[in-house]
């Protein structure tokens, strides 16, 4: 009960029941005694005779309830004694016997008060005690209660109760979801009800607990279930009585864990181990395993067959029992040795067999370690060699015969060898003669080729300038003559051009064949060269030749080029027109292609993989294998000596080799002709524009240029500066890298570098060519070069962007080519946009790749300061020639990446956007003509005006 909640009375019982300090309850009594006998005190003064006993014996029933049955003893004594002091003297006659007898009235009372107070004040507290411990079972229970609710409720076994009718009372959601029917759902129904195929064994055991209260423990039970109807399961079921009110057995209690999966695993692992020892008995070794210890446990049949020994079932003979007494102790330390470290175990060693005979055994042991890297077992197998044993014993007693024969055949090897080497001397000396003969022959052919054709040219040279030479007038006055004169001498000056020209084809188709010849190399599409080249064969061939195409669809697109392409083609075309002397048929045909690694280990220089294959066949007179074999050696022809220079197919082997393909020729004299060429596959799936077809005109730009000419050949520069100041541009003229750099520097900003590759000493033309990308991105360049072995980095080949005119050239070929290529839209490049929000992001990207940029996003500070790292090695049109940057980004603030990207690239303009006001920026960036800024929202009016003041200049 709560003494507290009962007012004042409660409060006293509560200071009753409650232990209280000695000190408190002496001066409880002090106190409530004090007060007693003052009023004693008080009424004596009033009324002499009235002895007010009453009023003291609440007192000390109070003080003896508060401050126990010791101080209310003391108390009653205190209080008697101080009453009998008071006492009218015995000499007042009769009257003196009354206060006497109300003293020990007042006496017995007193005590009898006492008395009742202490067992009171013992009740009480004995009651209070035995609330407390009530109070203290209840919350135990009630924890008790909350932790077997939570164990039903979280337990990972199923809980069902029975009543005596055997049906459900409760169950946990584990056994619900065991069964596949929802708790509330059991409550009532009966087992057969709920699960009639486990009815029938679960029903025997819930009887044999209600009549004996019994607990049974691990009973497997198997059978379906509604939760999966199909699938045969298996449960680890216990069951045990629930006691109320007493020994009664109200309710039966059941434990279900689901051990479908162990039964699986424990099938496995005994089908397995019924596996291993079908394996090990049928093994035609001595077989055996053993503990960590290396206490064998198994030992197959072929032990008792061979030792004869048959041990007791269960028990084993150690597969030491049988060793060799000279070999026991040496094969047991080492197997000790493997037992302590771990590692395996393997030694030749002899058993004794049932017949008391020794073989030798070749036994192995390894070790099989649990999930910690611990030994769990020892597998071992003794395999018989004495077979090999034997042999290896008559090798060894033949060893010696052996090595006096071995020494006597290598005195005679060694005879033979001195002979050979010296025939092999002999046959290296004639091959390096024949090879130096058949080399110098090839050069003999090849320089009497070029002695010929060039002898001739130069005697057309020679003679056309002599002949004008000796045309021009003597009389300056001589108008009429002058005049006649002067025609000749032009036209002697165009016969000699023309030779001079055909000199130069004649160069380009040696390099062509040695594969050093400048290439300008561009994606194509060989279907549509093909087509394009229609007419033209069908012109260039005549009206006997029919020309056929075959045109692969899908076809893939090859990086080459262009033109040479086309050269190839028409060669291969005209070399069909002179072997079909009846006329015939020309097939071109085009498809994919892949060479795999056998046929381009037959051949040198061929990579495996996928190629544009282009087939031109014709229905010629062939070619014998001779003939064949030889096609492709320059001057080599079987056409008269004024019909071809033998140039033509060495020229088209040259240029695919040098383009990293290959051509092959399949002829069989009266059989036609058929030249196959491999063109690597481009990988790059990005669109590409064909090539542009060359600018015809050669008028002079009406907007003079810069032009930076760099050339080490000072009559060869002067005369091209002179050209090009004709035409009305500004040059700028240096001998060598390092000049074009100082003139650089010094402030000067050329629109176009035009330079030799080949520029002697120091560096060439290609690195001056990236250094001026590095600093102006958007120049543009024009090489120069006669031999191209070092002219670019892939093997002759030019890089996309850049532009080649080829030696020799003419003047006006010069001027036209660079007016072609100053006429072209500024190159734009790559833009940095450095914007977080992607609508933001996604209208600018658009506006600036309408005005021709290729724009890279990057949502955050760090990625954009990455890009720009990566793309400063970059010279090519992708270049980065301008960053926007918002102000506000994830990572750091705009003007922070603004002044990390001057770190990177000090020349790179930048424009700067804010949604907020520009002032702040303004003056921030106000003293840099390099950085623009601009307020968010913008439109694409808004941007190209930004672009137009850091000095683009954009398309009307």
């Amino acid at each position: 009960m709560n003494l507290a909640s009962r007012g004042p009375a409660g409060l006293l019982l509560r200071i009753i029941a409650e232990p209280l300090p000695l000190w408190w309850r002496l001066a409880f009594a002090g106190a409530v005694i004090g007060g007693a006998l003052a009023i004693r005190l008080g009424l004596l003064l009033w009324v002499i005779d009235f002895p007010p006993y009453l009023f003291q014996l609440p007192a000390i029933i109070v003080v003896s309830l508060v401050s126990g049955p010791k101080i209310g003893l003391a108390s009653v004594a205190l209080v008697a004694g101080v009453n009998a002091a008071l006492l009218p003297e015995a000499g007042n006659g009769g009257a003196g016997s009354s206060p006497l007898a109300s003293l020990l009235s007042f006496a017995v009372n007193a005590i009898a008060v006492w008395g009742i107070a202490s067992l009171v004040r013992t009740v009480l507290r004995r009651l209070e005690s035995a609330h407390a411990a009530l109070l203290s079972a209840a919350s135990e229970q009630t924890a008790v209660v909350a932790t077997l609710e939570a164990l039903l409720a979280h337990a990972p076994v199923g809980f069902a109760f029975f009543d005596a009718q055997q049906r459900f009372i409760r169950v946990n959601e584990m056994l619900a979801r065991i069964d596949g029917i929802p708790a509330g759902e059991h409550a009532g129904r009966s087992l057969t009800d709920i699960l009639p195929q486990l009815a029938q064994a679960v029903t025997p055991s819930l009887e044999r607990v209600l009549a004996t209260g019994e607990v049974i423990a691990d009973v497997e039970l198997e059978g379906a279930t509604p939760a999966l109807p199909g699938m045969w399961r298996h449960f680890l079921v216990s069951y045990f009585p629930v006691r109320t009110n007493g020994a009664g057995i109200s309710l039966v209690g059941m434990i279900v864990v689901e051990i479908t999966e162990r039964k699986r695993a424990e099938k496995a692992i005994a089908a397995s181990e019924q596996r291993y020892r079908l394996l090990a008995e049928a093994l035609p070794k001595m077989v055996w395993t053993s503990a960590p210890t290396g206490s064998g446990d198994y030992y197959n049949r072929r032990w008792s067959e061979y030792t004869g020994v048959e041990p007791p079932p269960g028990e084993v003979v150690e597969w030491h029992a049988f060793l060799h007494p000279e070999e026991k102790s040496g094969v047991m330390g080492a197997w000790h040795a493997s037992l302590s470290s771990g590692n395996p175990f393997s030694r030749e060693c002899r058993f004794r067999a049932k017949d008391g005979s020794y073989r030798w055994f070749l036994c192995r042991a390894v070790p099989v370690r649990d999930e910690d890297g611990r030994v769990d077992r020892w597998y071992g197998s003794c395999t018989d060699i004495s077979e090999i044993v034997a042999a290896r014993e008559a090798l060894s007693r033949t060893n010696e015969d052996l090595e006096r024969l071995a020494a006597a055949r290598t005195m005679q090897l060694a005879e033979a060898n001195s002979l050979l080497k010296q025939e092999m001397d002999e046959r290296l000396r004639a091959e390096s003669q024949l090879r130096q003969a058949q080399k110098m022959e090839a050069v003999g052919q090849l320089t009497g080729g070029i002695a010929h054709d060039f002898n001739n040219l130069l005697t057309i040279i020679i003679g056309n300038i002599e002949a004008a030479e000796r045309r021009v007038p003597s009389d300056p006055n001589d108008t009429r003559t002058q005049e006649i004169k002067t025609e000749e001498i032009r036209r002697f000056l165009d016969y000699g051009r023309q030779g001079a020209l055909r000199a130069a084809v004649l160069t380009q188709r040696l390099l062509a064949f040695s594969r050093r010849q400048p290439l300008d190399p561009r994606p194509t599409d060989a279907n549509r060269l093909v087509t394009g080249m229609s007419h033209m064969l069908r012109s260039a061939l005549g009206e006997r030749v029919m020309v056929e195409t075959v045109l692969a669809g899908g076809l893939w697109r090859t990086e080459i080029d262009h033109n040479q392409l086309e050269n190839a083609i028409l060669n291969l075309a005209v070399n069909a027109r002179d072997a079909m002397i009846e006329g015939g048929k020309l097939t071109i045909e085009t498809a994919n292609a892949y060479l795999d690694e056998a046929y381009c280990a037959a051949h040198e220089d061929l990579s495996p993989g996928q190629y544009v294959a282009i087939f031109v066949t014709d229905t010629g007179m062939g070619m014998s294998e001779d003939v064949r074999a030889r096609a492709f050696e320059p001057f080599f022809t079987t056409k008269g000596p004024k019909d071809g220079t033998g140039l033509g197919l060495s020229q088209v082997y040259g240029f695919v080799k040098q383009s990293g393909g290959h051509v092959m020729i399949y002829s069989e004299r009266g059989e036609g002709t058929t030249v196959k060429l491999y063109l690597p596959r481009l990988e790059d799936g990005a669109a590409a524009a064909e090539p542009a077809p060359a600018r015809a005109d050669t008028e002079t730009r009406t907007a003079p240029a810069t032009v930076l000419m760099v050339e080490d050949d000072d009559q060869l520069r002067a005369l091209g500066a002179a050209s090009l100041r004709e035409a009305g541009h500004t040059v700028i003229e240096a001998a060598d890298a390092s000049a074009a750099l100082d003139a650089v520097s010094r402030g000067a900003r050329p629109d176009l570098l035009f330079t030799d590759v080949r520029l002697g000493d120091g560096m060439d033309g290609r690195g001056l060519a990236d250094a001026m990308k590095r600093r102006m991105p958007r120049a543009r360049v024009l090489f120069t070069t006669a031999y191209a072995r070092n002219a670019v980095v892939h093997q002759g080949r030019l890089d996309p962007g850049m532009k080649l005119l080829t030696k020799p050239y003419s003047q006006s070929d010069m001027v036209a080519k660079v007016n072609g290529m100053l006429d072209e839209p500024a190159l734009r490049g790559a833009v940095l946009l450095v914007e977080d929000e992607p609508f933001v992001a996604m209208v600018a990207s658009q506006i600036l790749e309408d005005q021709g940029f290729k724009v890279t996003i990057a949502s955050h500070g760090e990625a954009a300061l990455a890009h720009a790292r990566a793309a400063r090695t970059d010279i090519g049109r992708d270049a980065l020639v301008l960053a926007i940057v918002d102000i506000g980004l994830p990572d750091m603030r705009g003007d922070e990446v603004v002044r990390r990207l001057g770190e990177i690239a000090p020349d790179l303009p930048v424009i700067v956007a804010s949604g907020y006001a520009t002032q702040d920026l303004t003056g921030l960036f106000g003293d840099r003509s390099d950085v623009g800024v601009i307020s968010k929202p913008y439109d694409g009016a808004t941007l190209v005006a930004a672009l137009e003041r850091l000095g683009f200049r954009m398309a009307e």
